[in-house]
């Protein structure tokens, strides 16, 4: 049990349950909820740390509560991982939303990172023969932007911008929806609207 040991009693998410664990080579004793301690459990795997570096790490100088510093940090972890599920949820349904397209499309945040493209992109980036990170430029300042959305949500906007695949760029009218705006993060959905031809470059 990761060097630790544990009282056993009745099956109840409120009994508070001892462990020992060893820090620093000396054995200390922690008591806690059940959920606190599977909290923690999951932490040090997910950090592939044994149970009591992770927790000698949480709990520091030993200066104040301990157990206190314990309880605050598996409620974080837990709201840590309520927030990763429901971004990935969240990104599952604006991919599905995309790949209804037909014409080439991606989600942008607000320092324009490209968060997910749709398959019409992907046959674009690969017919432009990129290996390396897709830079998106835009007329427009991302925060100019944002600001005509606040004033209506609805709003489509069409913006003239750059798209760099590798070494080839390529100059298109990107039509941009927002889709989520919230505590200042956004999430922007873009539209190739036009691609020149090779000639016309």
């Amino acid at each position: 049990m990761d060097n630790a040991e544990e009282k056993t009693g009745p099956n109840s998410v409120l009994e508070q349950r001892f462990r020992l664990l060893t820090i620093a080579g000396r054995r200390r004793a922690f008591k806690l909820e059940p959920a606190f301690w599977r909290a923690l459990e999951q932490m040090a795997r997910q950090r592939e740390e044994r149970l009591p570096t992770l927790v000698a790490q949480l709990v520091g100088d030993g200066a104040g509560n301990a157990t206190a510093r314990l309880r605050v940090a598996a409620v974080e972890w837990y709201a840590q991982q309520s927030q990763a599920s429901r971004v990935q949820k969240q990104k599952g349904l604006w991919q599905r939303v995309i790949d209804l397209m037909s014409e080439p499309a991606f989600i942008i945040d607000q320092s324009k990172r490209i968060l997910l493209f749709n398959g019409a992109m992907r046959a674009l980036v690969i017919d432009s023969g990129a290996h390396s990170q897709i830079r998106l430029e835009l007329s427009a300042e991302v925060g100019r932007i944002l600001a005509v959305f606040r004033e209506n949500e609805q709003k489509v906007l069409s913006i003239p911008g750059v798209l760099t695949t590798g070494q080839r760029p390529l100059q298109a009218k990107i039509r941009i929806t927002l889709l989520e705006q919230v505590d200042g993060r956004a999430l922007l959905l873009c539209a190739l609207r036009t691609l020149p031809s090779e000639s016309n470059r």
